[in-house]
């Protein structure tokens, strides 16, 4: 089988002293990926015996084989997260998923975690501002995001954030990151999306969030924004510096990139 399933029990004793938020998350989720890897196998094996001929193709097994040779995800195989991926794109996203939780395993936490190979994004965000709530003795209500954006590439980044963490894998759609002046700008003819750098998402005191200045830009998890009941797509707001103002100078407002329907997707169709 082309990758193993986590065992539960060993990672459980591995990381038995450690009571940390983000532990909990840990285990959640590769609990949810055992789901998704054990499903992708009993299709895949079923399936080489129905063509073998040694049981029964079942309409479920059909629908599998189907989408194999038009290169879709199997509906079964969505259920652990959402994707517009084609099944190549996707099954090469799952081992990018699995890889980070295998190396978190192994050699602990990253020191830049990749949002989009959460299956829930919101819990891991929760999980390091209650870790910031008890670090500082503060209720977790009373904490919110600064979003600072990384002048650094991943490998530069020796050490892990001192609050909050280093997150990769957005992309900005209707804007690009300007990477002289730091800040929003216009996208170049016929550029759909942009990769955004590093963001450290720093837990700090609701009070001293800074609005001015800044475009609130929302996030999604995939590009169909709306999402559904089942899987929703919004995540969290993300404040990004805008351009300087200046009369007459429309980049430097929030409309001007809220009318653009600028925004942060986790994963693309592709």
């Amino acid at each position: 089988w082309w990758y193993a399933i986590f065992n539960l029990e060993k990672v459980e004793k591995k990381f038995a002293h450690d009571q940390s938020p983000l532990k909990t998350v840990l285990l959640q989720e590769i609990e949810r990926y055992n789901v998704i890897l054990a499903l992708v196998e009993k299709s895949l094996k079923d399936l080489q015996m129905g063509i073998k001929g040694l049981i029964v193709i079942s309409a479920d097994l059909e629908v599998v084989f189907d989408c194999l040779l038009q290169n879709k995800v199997p509906p079964s195989w969505k259920s652990g997260y959402y994707s517009l991926k084609p099944l190549a794109s996707w099954m090469t996203d799952l081992i990018e998923r699995i890889k980070q939780f295998a190396v978190w395993i192994a050699k602990g936490a990253p020191k830049v975690f990749w949002l989009s190979g959460f299956t829930f994004p919101n819990g891991f965000l929760t999980a390091l501002l209650q870790t910031s709530a008890r670090a500082n003795g503060v209720p977790i209500d009373s904490l919110g995001w600064e979003f600072l954006v990384s002048k650094e590439e991943e490998k530069a980044i020796q050490v892990p954030a001192k609050d909050g963490a280093y997150i990769k894998g957005f992309f900005l759609e209707g804007a690009q990151w300007d990477l002289e002046n730091w800040h929003l700008e216009e996208p170049m003819p016929m550029q759909l999306y942009a990769q955004m750098p590093i963001i450290n998402f720093k837990p700090i005191d609701q009070k001293k969030v800074k609005e001015k200045g800044f475009y609130s830009c929302p996030c999604y998890r995939y590009p169909i924004r709306t999402g559904t009941r089942e899987n929703p797509s919004y995540v969290l707001n993300v404040r990004l510096k805008l351009p300087p103002a200046a009369p007459g100078f429309l980049k430097g407002t929030s409309d001007f990139w809220i009318k653009r329907g600028t925004a942060l997707l986790l994963s693309l169709a592709t």
